[in-house]
């Protein structure tokens, strides 16, 4: 492999991995696993945290 088809692949490599549909379902991925993490918590200052907020702008009815 010579060193402008080196250079080449490089930039091919960056241009799939920084377009915008994977930009967007990276985001949205990481999104999700936060939401996930911080809705399913068991450490009681963040779950009291997310379960007030559920409350409070969804108008879910406490349990």
């Amino acid at each position: 492999m010579t060193s402008s088809s080196h250079i080449s692949l490089l930039q091919k490599t960056a241009g799939i991995t920084l377009s915008k549909p994977v930009q967007v379902t990276l985001y949205m991925l990481l999104s999700s696993l936060v939401i996930w993490t911080v809705l399913f918590s068991t450490y009681p200052a963040v779950h009291d945290t997310a379960h007030s907020a559920r409350h409070h702008t969804l108008g879910v009815a406490c349990h």
